[in-house]
């Protein structure tokens, strides 16, 4: 018997069967840390904190509307990061992966990670990463090559969101949305996976950086299935 494999086995089990730290806080101790206040890095950003901070506002959603907190869930996460993913390398917007047939939609994209669910639902939303007001303007510097996003007053510059902030706005947009706000606010959920991936080249285009985000919700309740 090979023990470095059953050793090497164990371990990746464990692995998978791990939550991970930021995902064992809970919202209020998790936006009290200080890593939720860095402005995003839009060139790299943390993809990892971002994709914690999103699953965050979502359960403090939840809270201020008397819910309970939805948990972490691998499958879903792992199911909502590669059509977040998708979205941008690809260029589209779509609960559709059409690149993909075993990936086409958000049933197929969660059965192929877990069966456990038998009710299902997914939210994705495309939102600047950028914190301006509706009316702003746009320059190119010269210099750098890169467009600039400022008042068109003041002349100042508008930075991006801190992973908090744009978790916070992205819930809100969702929540403005009667059919988003119906699944984030779904009493028979039990558990979500949440990613959002940022576009890939900020400052080299017009139109301000945004992100694609997802959420991908489960429930062990009536068989059921809801995408928005």
């Amino acid at each position: 018997m090979n023990w470095w494999i059953i050793f090497q086995l164990y371990h990746w089990i464990t692995a998978a069967n791990t939550i991970p730290a930021y995902y064992q806080l809970t919202d209020e101790a998790f936006f009290a840390q200080p890593a939720g206040c860095q402005l995003i890095s839009l060139a790299n950003p943390d993809t990892l904190l971002l994709d914690a901070a999103l699953f965050h506002a979502t359960n403090e959603a939840r809270h201020h509307a008397g819910l309970p907190s939805l948990q972490y869930d691998l499958a879903l996460y792992l199911a909502a990061s590669s059509h977040a993913e998708s979205m941008i390398k690809r260029k589209y917007y779509s609960h559709e992966n059409l690149y993909s047939l075993a990936e086409l939609t958000a049933a197929k994209r969660i059965r192929q990670r877990t069966d456990r669910f038998n009710w299902t639902a997914e939210n994705i939303g495309q939102y600047q990463t950028i914190d301006t007001p509706e009316w702003f303007g746009v320059r190119r510097n010269a210099r750098t090559g890169r467009y600039e996003y400022l008042d068109s007053e003041t002349k100042q510059l508008y930075q991006p969101y801190s992973y908090a902030d744009f978790a916070r706005y992205a819930v809100r947009q969702w929540l403005a949305s009667p059919h988003h706000r119906a699944n984030l606010l779904n009493p028979t959920f039990s558990h979500v996976g949440c990613a959002g991936r940022l576009s890939p080249n900020p400052y080299v285009e017009l139109h301000a950086p945004f992100g694609r985000l997802v959420q991908n919700f489960g429930g062990k309740h009536d068989s059921a299935q809801a995408s928005n």
